[in-house]
């Protein structure tokens, strides 16, 4: 906790610099223009070049705090695995943030669902030696990590987040639109509930990217 405080006044704190900076950006423009008669079209000139400089600038934090947000949710992705599953791939933290944020996915339910199923892909069908079906598609082998948390994506996109249900939706009943459930077991919504609980609340990885998807 003390570290992610410490991190969020570091971005208050650059973010009051960058304002700074803006403010006495804009105030130079606008004295320097008020001293100027007869020299109209320069002062539109200049004009424009705020209006275009502004946003600019803004838009350049934006992308460099995303950056910074993304690398800490990769290393407490990965910290989290390794402690769970130190022989996992070590490119599987950054394909789930990745894909997570790509598909506006909650990445502890990711997380959670691939610890239940195949311990982030040392057990079973997920394991490089099999079908690296990390989350416990049996009819699908994949060539590498990436392309089966892509595919996962899509397939809770197409098939489960649908009609308004969300990730806390799926926590409860875990059916298809349809009503097929995602697995056999009576105990995987309890199971999986357990793991996502545990992995949101010993990590900063859900307030990291909420975030994220803030900026």
């Amino acid at each position: 906790m003390e570290q992610t405080n410490n991190t969020r006044f570091k971005r208050i704190k650059r973010s009051f610099f960058v304002l700074i900076f803006l403010v006495i950006f804009c105030l130079s423009y606008v004295y320097g223009s008020s001293n100027i008669t007869n020299q109209n079209e320069n002062n539109i000139q200049k004009t424009c070049v705020v209006q275009k400089t502004i946003p600019n600038i803004i838009q350049y934090d934006s992308v460099y705090y995303k950056d910074s947000i993304k690398a800490e949710l990769i290393s407490a992705v990965s910290k989290y695995i390794n402690r769970k599953a130190p022989k996992s791939n070590k490119f599987i933290p950054k394909y789930l943030v990745q894909f997570g944020l790509d598909h506006n996915i909650d990445i502890c339910f990711m997380m959670a669902q691939t610890q239940i199923e195949t311990n982030f892909g040392t057990m079973g069908i997920g394991r490089e030696s099999s079908k690296r079906s990390m989350f416990g598609v049996m009819k699908h082998k994949y060539d590498s990590y990436d392309k089966a948390i892509n595919h996962y994506c899509q397939v809770l996109k197409k098939y489960y987040l649908v009609k308004g249900k969300t990730e806390q939706h799926l926590l409860t009943k875990y059916v298809t639109k349809g009503g097929g459930r995602y697995a056999s077991n009576p105990r995987y919504e309890k199971e999986l509930t357990i793991a996502y609980l545990n992995i949101k609340r010993s990590t900063k990885i859900n307030s990291l990217q909420k975030e994220y998807n803030n900026l």
